[in-house]
């Protein structure tokens, strides 16, 4: 299998088109007529991805977050971009990502994957060839559970080391708003439009946990590790598939070389 089949899939599945105007998702480095050796999958590219790729003899990387995003405007080798560029050509290592093209289609991931349901699009992104799309999702629970649940529950699926939380863990919440990533920002927004019970994102601020606690809401944040490295199963199943349709038998390696790059110390 060409690398270009394998790019022109999975822009079928997550069209460009549907990324937010600040993004760059899509081809980031393609070596057009390469054979397909091996497809490594990962939240970030950092340079224990690239070198858990190259050991593994993986010449497709497939990422959440674009290696490409802010315009690369030289290439010198005392800085770190460059260097990892360089990586990439001397082993023509193809790269793509599927950044908010994948949020914006996959808008009720993190609430499914928890175990809450779909619920309905909580930032609504219009349809996109008939289908709804947004971004994070709303859930109304038909039985309504403690934050401590919740809490535990986030940290058993996922497997996070740690996470911060606002409220009290005795609390009852009957509905969840979800929203992966960088979502903290988004947090006045949403208690304005939905007044949740709580809110599960990451990325969140000071003040933005503090307009929470005012607003009586319980804010989990996760982080944006935690709230996005489930990407890397849902690409796994789709990936597989589009080896299926082609008729394809290809290593794909899922990443376990990247971590979260926060630690908690404490006495």
């Amino acid at each position: 299998m060409k690398v270009f089949s394998l790019n022109n899939y999975l822009s079928k599945e997550f069209p460009v088109s549907m990324q937010e105007s600040y993004d760059n998702a899509g081809t980031q480095l393609l070596f057009h007529e390469d054979d397909i050796r091996g497809i490594y999958i990962t939240l970030d590219i950092d340079n224990s991805v690239i070198e858990d790729a190259i050991n593994n003899d993986c010449n497709v990387i497939l990422s959440h977050h674009p290696f490409i995003f802010k315009s690369i405007k030289m290439i010198d080798t005392s800085l770190v971009k460059s260097r990892q560029l360089l990586k990439f050509f001397e082993n023509r290592i193809s790269v793509y990502s599927m950044h908010t093209n994948f949020d914006r289609c996959m808008w009720s991931y993190l609430s499914s994957y928890l175990g809450y349901g779909n619920g309905d699009p909580l930032l609504d992104a219009g349809e996109y060839m008939g289908d709804i799309t947004g971004f994070g999702s709303i859930v109304e629970l038909d039985n309504p559970v403690r934050l401590k649940s919740i809490i535990e529950n986030i940290l058993g699926k996922i497997r996070i080391d740690f996470l911060t939380y606002s409220g009290s863990l005795t609390d009852t919440v009957a509905s969840i708003a979800f929203l992966n990533g960088s979502g903290g920002s988004q947090i006045e927004k949403i208690i304005n439009l939905y007044r949740p019970h709580c809110i599960i994102t990451g990325d969140v601020g000071y003040h933005n946990m503090k307009y929470a606690i005012d607003s009586g809401v319980s804010v989990i944040d996760a982080g944006h590790f935690g709230t996005e490295i489930i990407f890397k199963k849902k690409m796994n199943e789709l990936v597989a598939d589009c080896l299926k349709e082609y008729g394809e038998k290809i290593h794909i390696q899922v990443s376990d070389a990247e971590k979260n790059p926060f630690k908690v110390y404490s006495l």
